[in-house]
């Protein structure tokens, strides 16, 4: 049993449920879908402490679907829809263009039940005689499916699962069977997606140390089990590979395990041309240790500075570290609040009043609150006057409390590169984060004409997910990148980086790209619910990875600070 299990059945129904055109039901469900699949606790421990209905979007009808899964497996609903759609829904509504309606029209007529299928049909050009569809829907379809198919593997976003990951170690760690317990390979570098996890650890009791982690509740399936090496599959899904090493080797291991794997390699070009030999055990010189108790030890042994594991993607970092020109990268202490939230004013789950409690609690000096504008219905956009009553509320919250709130907007850029909201109104806004959310099709010269004509109007603080990718959904936009970015740097608008887990939106290789411009950079979350707020670790994840330092982050200023960079 898992969270994403339980909103994968959810999703699911929702899914089942349009294609039967069913009104508002389905919305609940996604509702619920979503809050379950970005918990940080364990779905049957909500339910042990009756806190069920508690949660946003859950009422009581899909409260007792929750609580029939966590006590038998199953649940009644999910299963008496599926014998009437038998295909596999959660991995079609991954690729883009494949919505529920879609997915049961090639199950009807081509017996389309799971991915093998798809392809099957794509590569026969089965799907463009369809009514409803054509050659022109068939190519896209294929786009889109091998869009997906580069990313399908088993990996996982990491904003999703990198809680319990750290509650796993945790449980570790309280067994006092552990000397030491560390999480590396790519959860780690905080890439923005893994495979598996990894853990390595040092112990006095080795066997002891794999029976406990053997027989954990988030265990599965015991791939195999020994007294250096456990590999088990969680109930996430997720492989995870516990290692035990001697303590004078932990140094050396740990950096071997963190990896990348290009990193790596240049690491062990150097050693052999300083007549070393390096491995997980240590660097050596021929059968004398050089350095392996610490990562510190073994890199400067090999004339390095020690790189923080975001930067070790062989992106210039090893070269940086020969000349002592590493960047002194960004500190996730350092950044000071959030510049990209929903309340349920627009299409978010919970009150202004709840986001910045939650904000605050999470050590947040500041949240900019940044609905959706009046053009995006589906989002429930503000126009002006919603806009002002929901600053006059603002206004009211920030004299009884030292968490700030930034009066925002998520304001749509239109069609022909105009705002979706007037001037006059924007200028009275603290922070305003323009965005593309439609007519994204456009050719690459227009869509790029189209961002320029927005950020040159003097009126956006900075560009929303500028490449509006999602993982494993669709790629970036067709633009003229090197014309955004130098555009924003000489008009001063700021490029964001959205730590939602799908968006991760600039990818950390496009950041560094960005900042060779002079560019700055704004962090934001863009959650959409208060225990969303947590993925801008994941923004500034990425801005580490970039090679961002303080002075290129924009949410390591003061609210003060803030309020000084209105036009």
């Amino acid at each position: 049993m898992s969270n994403q299990e339980l909103a994968e059945m959810f999703y699911d129904i929702a899914d089942m449920l349009d294609i039967e055109g069913v009104q508002w039901e389905p919305r609940a469900y996604r509702k619920a879908a979503m809050t379950i699949s970005t918990l940080s606790i364990d779905i049957k421990q909500v339910y042990l402490e009756g806190k069920l209905l508690e949660l946003e979007g859950v009422g009581a009808s899909i409260a007792k679907s929750v609580e029939e899964y966590v006590k038998t497996g199953k649940m009644s609903k999910y299963e008496s829809l599926k014998k009437r759609y038998p295909f596999d829904l959660a991995t079609f509504r991954k690729i883009q263009g494949m919505g529920p309606k879609r997915a049961y029209a090639l199950y009807k007529r081509l017996r389309v039940k799971n991915i093998d299928d798809l392809k099957r049909v794509l590569e026969e050009n089965k799907v463009s005689a369809l009514e409803g569809f054509g050659q022109k829907s068939q190519e896209q379809l294929r786009h889109n499916f091998e869009i997906f198919m580069k990313v399908k593997e088993e990996r996982q976003m990491l904003g999703y699962v990198i809680d319990y990951l750290e509650a796993l170690v945790e449980e570790l760690k309280k067994s006092w069977l552990f000397d030491s317990v560390e999480v590396a390979g790519s959860a780690r570098r905080m890439k923005e997606t893994v495979g598996d996890f990894d853990i390595l650890a040092t112990s006095k009791t080795p066997r002891k140390c794999m029976d406990f982690f053997a027989n954990l509740k988030e265990v599965r399936e015991v791939i195999v089990k020994g007294d250096t090496k456990t590999s088990v599959k969680l109930d996430i899904g997720l492989n995870c590979d516990m290692r035990i090493v001697e303590d004078k080797s932990f140094g050396a291991a740990l950096q071997y395990f963190t990896g990348s794997k290009d990193h790596n390699v240049k690491l062990r070009k150097i050693a052999i041309s300083k007549g070393l030999k390096l491995n997980e055990y240590g660097l050596f010189k021929g059968s004398r240790v050089v350095a392996s108790l610490t990562e510190k030890d073994v890199y400067n042994a090999l004339g390095l500075d020690v790189m923080a594991p975001e930067l070790r993607e062989n992106m210039g970092e090893v070269e940086a570290a020969q000349s002592h020109s590493l960047p002194d990268i960004v500190k996730y202490n350092e950044i000071l609040g959030d510049l990209h939230s929903h309340t349920k004013d627009s299409d978010g789950l919970n009150s202004l009043e709840d986001m910045a409690a939650a904000a605050k609690a999470l050590g947040h000096k500041y949240i900019a609150i940044t609905n959706h504008s009046k053009s995006l219905p589906v989002a429930n956009g503000l126009d002006s006057k919603r806009f002002d009553e929901l600053n006059a509320r603002i206004d009211k919250l920030n004299k009884k409390s030292d968490l700030k709130v930034l009066k925002g907007v998520e304001l749509e850029i239109l069609k022909d590169g105009s705002l979706d909201l007037p001037a006059s109104f924007l200028k009275k806004m603290d922070f305003v984060v323009g965005a593309v959310h439609q007519w994204t099709k456009m050719d690459r010269k227009t869509l790029t004409d189209r961002v320029v004509k927005a950020v040159q109007s003097g009126l956006i603080t900075t560009l929303a997910h500028p490449t509006g990718r999602k993982i494993g959904e669709r790629n970036a936009f067709d633009m003229d990148y090197t014309k955004v970015f130098q555009v924003c740097r000489d008009n001063d608008v700021f490029l964001e980086i959205d730590g939602f887990p799908d968006r991760s939106d600039l990818s950390y290789d496009m950041v560094k790209r960005a900042k060779e411009y002079g560019v700055k950079f704004s962090l934001g979350s863009d959650a959409h619910r208060k225990d969303q707020l947590r993925f801008i670790r994941m923004s500034a994840a990425i801005a580490r990875r970039g090679w961002l330092a303080k002075k290129d982050v924009i949410n390591t200023r003061t609210y003060e600070g803030l309020l000084a960079l209105k036009r």
